[in-house]
């Protein structure tokens, strides 16, 4: 035995003699399954029996540890408004009239008082304690123990007072349901929703261990509430559920049709203590307050046939209905049937709504409190229930399969999202096949995105990943389709390679690719884009769209014709694109004719290149190879020094060669023999000259 906390008090007798029995209690607890999900469980009761000198008065402290936080109803004082602790001398258990102080994980009785009987035995039972369960997780099911202290000497501490396990599974519409058309009867209730057709989908609750559904006790604001909450509705449909719900045990349990049994209005036997749901009308959206349906008079045979029905009150596409449990069986698993009913105009489009489902009332008080209320619950999606009703392999549950091919995909960094691949989604057996896609990262977080991110039945998603926010390298992530613990989920691998951008394509300037001269380009002309990282694998230069004819790709320089087709047009766009990195549009002004004269670009009549070492004789004839000029001809004038207006013999295309032209011209047999400058002169629009820049020529004798 342990003997803790405790010193033993002695008390005078009134006669003045001293109690010579020490005062001793033997500690029990009286351990019950909890809900898991639940913040404010009734633990089980502690007993103290307790010895002592008949006659003698003890006035004592008592004080209760949880390994959880306490969270009984307290007073402004924080004293607990509903534990108790009662004294039993042999005629019963009556109250001590002490209130318990809650601090934190404890409770405190303090300065109760008791008189021993002529027996000598004396037991106190603390009930009512209320605690966090939720706090040892879920799927908890080991013991949770009590300590106690205070001024008595106790014995057979700790003592288990707990089990918490998880109380709600469920099959219910927890992602999604689709209704194309679905038709409202004239008259509501639930044999004519049946009868129309209106689309139903069965939420289906089954209690985790016997009397896990509890009806509403003294030390209780309510029973047992579920919460069905809906999103995603459409403006034109409604939601139909039913006023009451009768269990598996009932004498006609409501059925909805579409989890393997007909589909049944729910009759209910006044106290047969069988399972029993009652919506509750006009609670808040976390299930508190509210009061309960009316149920209808019994029939003749003292049977409730629970046939009505109403709609749940919509706000912009969401709403919620919550149901109390009324009577139960509590040695019994039992569970209970909801139909959903999903209506659309007869002409709607198809659409799909949400739902989920928990345990209400839904809270996040996790401590004591004045206002809370009792019992609360976290909101926790159930664990399904097939395998408590045992119908997991049953026809009406559909069977996930999602294939693919392999998901790999390249883009570069800080780009647009790419497409990795689809994933064709099927339901192989029966039922409603809800599924959602999501996705885990091994590294990096936030790149992948889906087509259809949710969706009902067949379906072929397609998977997108967004390097938008990576740096450069490999990404590593799983698709996880998952249609629910009954159709089962799967995993597919994807692979994102992230490149590194290409360099930035700049412009710097447009020249003739004669003599580089800046200025306007003629139509047709040879011109000279430069700039930076202008090379690549594949590179293309459009002016207002219209790809031009490229002679030369370098990184700083590209030699191009101009776009005849440019011909009359003041300006355009140039673009230069390579691999696939465009460069921001540049404007180049355009006109008529533009004659730029290569360098070298003068032949002497014997078709030698003119130069200082090798002049052109007087008299004889230049040939003069220039671009800007039209192909076909133009009115054209030389001047070699000072003489001009001297007439080409011949001014054209320079045959076999894109957009150069040659202009023939006799040297005058006057002129002085020495290095000069020659000039050509090309009539543009309204009669107007345009002329090149001056090119050094060499005469001799």
């Amino acid at each position: 035995m342990n003997r803790c906390f405790g010193i033993v008090l002695f008390i005078a007798f009134s006669l003045g003699t001293y109690a010579q029995i020490p005062t001793t209690c033997v500690v029990s607890g009286a351990p019950v399954v909890v809900h898991s999900e639940g913040l404010a469980e009734r633990i089980g009761e502690i007993v103290l029996q307790c010895s002592g000198t008949p006659g003698a008065a003890v006035t004592a402290t008592l004080n209760i540890f949880l390994p959880v936080s306490i969270t009984n109803r307290i007073n402004a004082g924080g004293y607990s408004t509903d534990a108790s602790l009662s004294v039993n001398t042999g005629t019963g258990n009556v109250p001590s009239g002490v209130s318990g102080l809650v601090a934190n994980q404890s409770i405190s009785f303090n300065g109760f008082q008791f008189k021993f009987p002529a027996s000598g035995a004396v037991s106190l039972v603390i009930d009512d304690v209320r605690a966090n369960v939720n706090q040892l997780g879920l799927h908890q099911q080991s013991l949770m123990n009590a300590y106690l202290g205070g001024s008595l000497a106790l014995e057979g501490n700790p003592v288990g007072v707990a089990i918490g396990q998880q109380s709600l599974l469920a099959t219910s519409m927890d992602s999604g349901v689709t209704c194309t058309g679905s038709p409202t009867p004239s008259t509501l209730n639930l044999t004519n929703l049946f009868a129309a057709g209106t689309a139903e989908e069965t939420t289906r609750v089954t209690e985790g261990f016997p009397s896990a559904f509890q009806p509403k006790d003294p030390t209780s604001d309510t029973g047992t509430r579920f919460l069905l909450s809906y999103s995603n509705v459409p403006a034109s449909a409604a939601i139909y559920v039913p006023d009451a719900v009768a269990g598996s045990g009932a004498t006609v349990p409501t059925a909805g049709g579409d989890l393997g049994t007909p589909a049944a209005v729910g009759q209910y036997t006044p106290a047969s203590h069988t399972l029993l749901l009652v919506r509750v009308l006009n609670s808040d959206s976390t299930g508190t307050g509210g009061t309960l349906a009316p149920l209808p008079a019994a029939n003749t045979a003292g049977v409730l046939v629970l046939n009505g029905a109403n709609p749940v009150p919509l706000t912009n596409g969401s709403g919620y209905a919550v149901y109390e449990v009324v009577d139960a069986n509590p040695s019994a698993i039992e569970n209970a049937q909801i139909p959903n009913f999903f209506a659309l105009p007869p002409n709607g489009p198809p659409s799909t709504s949400n739902g989920s489902l928990s345990l209400a009332p839904v809270s996040t008080v996790a401590t004591a409190s004045t206002t809370a209320p009792i019992p609360r619950f976290v909101a926790v999606t159930p664990p399904s229930d097939c395998a408590a009703v045992g119908d997991c392999n049953a026809s009406y549950y559909p069977q996930l399969q999602a294939t693919a091919t392999p998901l790999q995909v390249t883009a570069v960094s800080g780009g647009k999202k790419a497409a990795a691949g689809n994933i064709t989604i099927r339901d192989t057996r029966g039922g409603v096949l809800d599924w959602s896609a999501s996705a885990m990262y091994s590294n990096g977080a936030g790149w992948v995105s889906f087509s259809e991110p949710f969706g009902i039945d067949n379906a072929t998603v397609q998977v997108l990943a967004d390097p938008g926010a990576l740096a450069p390298g490999t990404y590593q992530a799983t698709v996880l389709i998952d249609a629910g613990p009954i159709a089962g989920s799967q995993s597919i691998p994807l692979t994102f390679i992230v490149t590194a951008p290409a360099p930035a394509v700049v412009i710097g300037a447009i020249t003739d690719a004669a003599d580089f001269h800046p200025g306007p380009v003629a139509p047709g002309e040879l011109a000279t884009v430069w700039g930076s990282n202008l090379a690549g694998q594949n590179v293309s230069v459009a002016f207002n769209g219209m790809p031009a004819k490229l002679l030369y790709t370098g990184a700083q320089q590209i030699n191009l014709q101009i776009p005849p087709a440019l011909n009359g047009q003041p300006s355009a766009q140039m673009v230069v694109t390579a691999d696939g990195a465009s460069s921001a549009p540049f404007t180049v002004p355009l006109t008529g004719v533009a004659p730029a004269i290569f360098t070298p670009g003068v032949l002497n009549q014997d078709n030698t290149v003119n130069s200082a070492a090798n002049p052109a004789p007087l008299g004889t004839i230049l040939q003069i190879f220039l671009t800007g000029m039209p192909d076909s001809g133009a009115v054209a004038s030389v001047t070699i020094q000072n003489r001009g207006n001297l007439v080409p013999l011949y001014a054209g295309a320079a045959p076999g060669f894109l957009g150069l032209q040659q202009v023939n011209v006799a040297v005058p047999a006057d002129l002085l023999p020495v290095t000069s400058s020659l000039t050509i002169c090309v009539m543009g629009a309204g009669n107007q000259p345009s002329c090149s820049q001056p090119e050094s020529i060499a005469l001799k004798p």
